[in-house]
Parts: C-alpha cells; structure tokens; sequence
C-alpha cells in the first residue's frame, strides 16, 4: 500500500486519475495516505531528540559589561544570526529557532 502512496506522489497527477489510472478506488488510497503519514510521523516523533543549545554570553571588554543589553543574538553553526528584542514573544522565538 505505501508503494502506491509513494507512486501516486511521484506521478504528479491529481489522487482521483493515479486511482483511475491504477484500478484503485479513491477513498482506499485516502485511507493508505492516512496510515502513510501516521507512520512516519511517529518514526519523525522517536527520532526527534529535543535538547538545550549551548549559548555564549560575550562581555564587552572594555565595560566588562554583557554587550546589548536586552537583545538576544543567535549565531548558528551555518552562518545565519538571529537578533531580537530581549522582550520577543516566546512564540515568535520559538518560530524563528525552530528547525
């Protein structure tokens, strides 16, 4: 059945004609589809391993002070920064670090 799944996403033909195409009725590749994407959303689920993201607090050297105050400066691995207020809503934040 995810052989079909998986031919039907790669033949770029709307559902219904893949269904009329292959002799399938069109509420059991729904059905398929729907046991496709239970399956491997929990084996994404188990795989996903949350943890903390070591952070850098850099000091001016001068004041020995942490630099800006009330921003918060993401720099990752890649090469893309993050600024933002201190005050950002959690949700946004959260939206913006998010993979």
């Amino acid at each position: 059945m995810f052989a079909h799944v998986e031919a039907c996403r790669k033949s770029n033909h709307p559902q219904k004609i893949y269904c009329t195409q292959q002799g399938l009725a069109y509420s059991t590749l729904q059905y398929w589809l729907k046991k496709y994407r239970e399956e491997f959303s929990e084996q994404a689920a188990q795989e996903f391993t949350p943890g903390f993201i070591p952070i850098k607090v850099e000091l001016d050297q001068e004041t020995n002070k942490v630099r800006n105050p009330g921003q918060l400066h993401f720099l990752f691995p890649n090469g893309i920064q993050v600024m933002c207020p201190e005050s950002v809503d959690h949700k946004v934040l959260k939206t913006l670090l998010n993979p």
